[in-house]
């Protein structure tokens, strides 16, 4: 009998924000799979471990992700990733691939998925907390209210366009683009068009919170999610 795959979510950073049925995937799964190579490192198993230590004596798979947006690149480490569990999962192997926040939100997982699907291998996918709903919780907004719209955004696309769409705009993935990002907020805040709001490291015992476009760091930041709010 073959194994199932678990994507899992494991929050954005505050170990206590895992789900029950997170933690008991994580205590199901015969092996872990983590998106880096030094698992003390890794910022998803470390999440987890605060909710689940005995995961640290739990079998890792473990493989380093180069930072590229190259696809070809990209396609061939998530086939390597994919191959060194793959035949676990066909021997009836249950396997446990965490992700910060949730599987569905621009996560590794996604790729793993598809290539574990087009194997006919059962695929299961454990929601968690987004790091836009935690974002906004530290930041003590609301997200949306009545008729609002809220739009998720990658800080790589195109940010003018984005900007113009109705409601909440969440950016995400900012990375190298934040300067000219947070330059188009600012004269937007300044008009008094919309209110600005930020989290870095949400959860985290380094999480640091900016109210307003002008406090927003100047450098990348990985783990930063900016909250957009039309006035």
């Amino acid at each position: 009998m073959m194994g199932v795959l678990y994507g899992i979510g494991v929050g954005p950073g505050d170990s206590m924000q895992l789900t029950l049925k997170a933690v008991k995937a994580i205590k199901d799964a015969d092996v872990i799979c983590l998106p880096k190579k030094d698992k003390d490192k890794c910022r998803a198993f470390q999440i987890a471990l605060g909710a689940v230590p005995e995961l640290r004596y739990k079998k890792t798979i473990s493989y380093e992700f180069e930072m590229t947006k190259d696809e070809a690149t990209l396609e061939k480490m998530h086939k390597e990733f994919y191959q060194k569990y793959k035949q676990l999962v066909k021997e009836g192997y249950n396997i446990g691939f965490l992700t910060i926040g949730d599987p569905t939100v621009y996560s590794t997982f996604g790729y793993i998925m598809k290539l574990a699907k087009a194997d006919g291998i059962e695929v299961e996918i454990i929601n968690g907390v987004t790091s836009f709903c935690g974002s906004a919780a530290a930041s003590g907004i609301l997200l949306c209210e009545g008729d609002e719209d809220v739009h998720i955004i990658s800080g790589q696309s195109n940010i003018d366009e984005s900007l113009m769409l109705s409601g909440t705009k969440v950016i995400m993935k900012s990375g190298r683009n934040i300067s000219e990002i947070k330059e188009k907020l600012i004269s937007l805040e300044e008009q008094g068009r919309i209110t600005v709001s930020a989290v870095a490291d949400c959860g985290m015992e380094t999480e640091q919170i900016f109210n307003g476009a002008m406090m927003l760091p100047d450098d990348s930041r990985y783990m930063m999610t900016i909250i957009v709010k039309q006035c």
